[in-house]
């Protein structure tokens, strides 16, 4: 399903941890952008921001 949607699996993860293991969650956090950081901008963020972009009346200064 993630596909259909242009998102690649490894950019979704879940966890199951209690609330007393707050450590852990900050370890899984820092580990979890860092992955983030490597696979590069969400093309769905992408895809976003180039419709958004298609849409934008011209200011005054760019006719």
């Amino acid at each position: 399903m993630l596909l259909t949607v242009s998102l690649s699996p490894e950019r979704l993860t879940f966890y199951n941890l209690s609330a007393a293991q707050g450590p852990r969650w900050a370890e899984m956090c820092t580990e979890f952008t860092e992955k983030i950081g490597k696979l590069g901008p969400s093309p769905i963020r992408m895809a976003l921001r180039k419709k958004q972009a298609t849409r934008q009346p011209e200011s005054p200064a760019q006719k």
